[in-house]
């Protein structure tokens, strides 16, 4: 009896443990702009360039490094990035470097440099949030997607992903999963030996 009640608090520290790796892990920081900073980008630097090699989710943050005295970050309404006005101004104005500003909410989110000329020469960023960063499917069934019948009536061949945007039956393993899979063999070697 001991035994099965250690296993549990030990199946019941593991499974909380797994919870806040994936917490932790689910969440991204994004450097803006990379090595080169949030600056006025020259040449090929462009922001709209690097956002679109991101994939922004609510609780990831972004860092803006700058030269505080020279820059600043600001968050504006779409209206006010497309003319890069400093008007309407969402929240406080970060002044120094490294700005880290959390992404609380899903949708577009537009931040501009407020020194006189920059946003103009392209100091901009427009990013589109998504709801989550862990965005962890729920495990999918064979039932989960419609079928075809392949080519000379043999087997079925999915027509279209499931919800979760998998195929069923291509292998592919959600991090959830995986940490059930392996609370259920802790727990079953316990009981079972």
């Amino acid at each position: 009896m001991a035994k099965a009640a250690t296993s549990l608090s030990l199946a019941g520290l593991i499974l909380v443990a797994a919870n806040l790796a994936l917490a932790v892990s689910a969440a991204t920081t994004h450097t803006v702009g990379g090595n080169s900073g949030w600056t006025i980008p020259s040449g090929a630097n462009d922001y709209s360039d690097w956002a679109s090699t991101q994939t922004f989710a609510v609780g990831d943050t972004l860092v803006f490094n700058f030269a505080s005295g020279v820059h600043d970050v600001i968050e504006v309404p779409r209206a006010s990035f497309n003319s890069c006005s400093t008007a309407n101004q969402i929240g406080s104005t970060f002044t120094t470097s490294p700005a880290t500003v959390p992404i609380t909410t899903a949708g577009m989110h537009y931040y501009i440099c407020g020194f006189s000329g920059h946003c103009t020469a392209g100091q901009r960023l427009a990013i589109t949030v998504t709801a989550s960063s862990s965005s962890a499917s729920p495990p999918t069934t064979a039932a989960a997607a419609p079928t075809a019948l392949a080519p000379g009536g043999g087997s079925t061949v999915p027509s279209a992903p499931s919800p979760g945007g998998q195929v069923p039956g291509s292998g592919a393993i959600s991090v959830p999963s995986l940490a059930f899979v392996a609370l259920s063999s802790l727990l079953a070697s316990q009981f079972l030996f």
